[in-house]
């Protein structure tokens, strides 16, 4: 995968960082640290899902696109303790430490996104925005969705809190289950396996210790991080940071009054919806999602 000219450029950089008793993987592009954007990517994939992104951000920023705990490269650790958002957000905090940063934009998409969020709650000094990709509140899923709208778009957040009944039926079939989950999105499939990336996902995929990881994610956020908001939301903690929302048309928040909703979390929240567009918005419109990010950052450093 590094070989590939045509999907890793020779501009993006491979570093490791050790955080938190763990090592983070990361790509590195772009030299202007005075603005810096980290990228956060979601299940089941890694900072690949950035790939198309990178180039349009490094033409004015250092750009830093990171393996979260448990996916892509990056250490892996058994069990559930280590995959709230918590702990994942203070990964994050402490590769920022490493890296000698400030005035960061963080965005990501999916379980990325929810990091963010989290990070921006807990360390809201050393973030200047932050951008979701194509999510809703936990507490809202959980709390919110009827089990007919939880079953279309959200099955996998239930499934996957099964003990033990998922490592069984995903073992011997992860191409299977992945090849499912990116075929929600019409044409993904075909453009992860015509430019390389679906090599790389299936590599790491097909490891045991990485779809048990992408388990304890899903099972820390309902053991961990949805008491937590709960709690919060009841104290009316609410997010300050500024931050933007992109989520397609197609995607798992398609018919849902995405802004109202996280009006009720947020004071400072702003985006829109993307046209003809599934649930993996940075691989399926990475143009759109690169012009929305350098817009958020010039419009939030004039404020």
């Amino acid at each position: 995968m590094g070989n590939n000219s045509e999907l890793i450029p020779s501009e993006f950089k491979h570093g490791w960082a050790k955080v938190n008793n763990i090592h983070l993987h990361y790509v590195e592009a772009g030299t202007n640290s005075s603005k810096p954007v980290i990228l956060l990517h979601g299940f089941p994939q890694s900072w690949l899902t950035w790939r198309y992104v990178i180039p349009h951000l490094m033409k004015e920023h250092l750009v830093i696109a990171v393996d979260l705990r448990g996916y892509g490269d990056s250490d892996k650790p058994a069990g559930t303790k280590g995959y709230d958002k918590s702990t994942m957000a203070s990964d994050i905090h402490e590769l920022i430490k490493h890296l000698h940063l400030e005035n960061v934009t963080l965005v990501g998409h999916d379980r990325g996104a929810r990091v963010a969020r989290r990070f921006a709650l807990d360390y809201p000094d050393k973030v200047a925005g932050i951008g979701l990709i194509d999510i809703l509140p936990m507490e809202y899923l959980y709390d919110r969705l009827t089990a007919s709208e939880a079953a279309k778009k959200y099955w996998h957040w239930t499934f996957h809190l099964v003990p033990d009944l998922p490592e069984a039926l995903i073992q011997g079939k992860e191409e299977v289950y992945l090849e499912f989950l990116f075929r929600r999105a019409p044409g993904l499939l075909s453009l992860l396996k015509s430019d390389g990336s679906w090599e790389d996902y299936l590599r790491v995929w097909k490891q045991p210790e990485t779809y048990r990881a992408a388990l304890s994610d899903y099972r820390a956020t309902h053991e961990v991080d949805l008491p937590q908001y709960r709690t919060e939301n009841a104290a009316g903690k609410l997010l300050k940071t500024p931050a933007f929302l992109l989520w397609g048309e197609n995607g798992n928040l398609a018919g849902q009054p995405v802004l109202d909703i996280w009006k009720d979390a947020a004071l400072d929240i702003r985006g829109e919806q993307l046209e003809n567009c599934g649930h993996y918005v940075p691989e399926e419109q990475p143009e759109s999602v690169s012009k929305y990010i350098l817009k958020f950052i010039r419009e939030n450093q004039k404020r």
